[in-house]
């Protein structure tokens, strides 16, 4: 299930929120033949790309607890949750909803997420599984009506490496 709201305090300002949770259910939600879902994809919950992580980041952790942020990114359920605020670049010059030739967003945006199993639950609910969180920015350009790109850096704030992460991808909007 998924709920978004955009909101325009003041023009040419958006402010955007989602939560989304999706999950298997069932005797064989868990079955090891299905693929996990992951959370760490930068639609969802920035700064945690799958290629992102190093050997190096994974053995810094706690003993016992390798990669532990990356094991909580994996799972049969997920919550997520996004709070953005945008605006056309050309609108913030002239105060009004304007994209001109090219359609450029500016956006802020910060993201939350945890990703669980029937057996490893969240910390919410008593679990282990932590909530991963970042804060960034992006630059997103429309691609001729067809596609938005996104280029994004964004602070992980549950990583060991919690430097800049940058992730260009095409991006659907909420």
């Amino acid at each position: 299930a998924m709920t978004s709201a955009p909101v325009r305090p003041c023009t040419p300002w958006t402010i955007a929120v989602r939560a989304l949770h999706y999950g298997r259910y069932g005797r064989d939600s868990d079955d090891s033949q299905i693929i996990d879902l992951y959370s760490g994809y930068p639609e969802l919950v920035h700064g945690y790309g799958v290629g992102s992580f190093s050997a190096t980041e994974c053995l810094q952790g706690a003993p016992g607890k390798e990669c532990d942020v990356f094991r909580s990114l994996l799972g049969s359920r997920m919550l997520v949750a996004n709070l953005e605020v945008h605006v056309p670049v050309l609108g913030v010059f002239h105060r009004e909803i304007e994209y001109g030739r090219l359609p450029v967003d500016l956006a802020f945006f910060t993201d939350a997420g945890v990703t669980w199993t029937r057996d490893d639950l969240p910390s919410f609910a008593g679990g282990d599984r932590r909530i991963v969180r970042s804060i960034g920015g992006a630059l997103r350009v429309n691609v001729f009506g067809l596609l938005a790109v996104e280029l994004a850096a964004s602070h992980p704030h549950d990583r060991v490496d919690r430097s800049v992460q940058w992730q260009v991808g095409i991006r659907q909007g909420f």
